[in-house]
């Protein structure tokens, strides 16, 4: 969306390694979070399922002493500060980005017109699961919004054609 991903606020929905489970071993956001920390993002989670992220909180002992993740990636003393959030409009508030990392049940149907409201204005929208139907990434372009996705290579048709119904 034109911006720089160094200080935009990024809200990971779904910490968990699986949909609707509140495990976090070997979870996938994991990577994205600490990647686009090293990146300069300002990194929210929110799980509706997780309450603490056991591997960013304890990095430095977890699962032993120099032996987290974090290794492999620069900037990361902070994410021992990582906080789960369980409220999404709140968590989504004054957000540049949000990435649908795990395909949970409450994301399953959000409402574009609700996440552009909850982050008072349009976002760039990353979906890594296939949670959003064509009507609903329509919607958020119609809004505004940036939309991309894992293995949905006919978003960019939808895009034009949203903007083609403008002109």
């Amino acid at each position: 969306m034109g911006r720089d991903i160094a200080g935009a606020n990024v809200l990971i929905c779904g910490a968990s390694y699986r949909q609707d489970v509140a495990d976090t071993r070997y979870s996938g956001s994991e990577v994205v979070v600490r990647k686009l920390t090293e990146m300069g993002a300002e990194m929210r989670i929110h799980d509706p399922y997780v309450e603490h992220w056991n591997e960013m909180e304890t990095q430095d002992s977890y699962p032993a002493p120099g032996a987290s993740l974090s290794r492999f990636f620069r900037n990361q003393a902070d994410l021992t500060k990582t906080r789960i959030l369980q409220d999404l409009p709140t968590a989504l508030k004054g957000g540049d980005a949000l990435v649908l990392a795990v395909p949970h049940q409450p994301y399953l149907n959000l409402n574009p017109e609700d996440i552009v409201t909850w982050a008072a204005g349009p976002i760039a929208v990353i979906d890594c699961f296939g949670i959003l139907n064509d009507d609903q990434i329509r919607r958020y372009f119609e809004l505004g919004c940036e939309v991309k996705a894992l293995g949905r290579g006919h978003i960019h048709r939808i895009k034009e054609s949203v903007r083609g119904s403008r002109k």
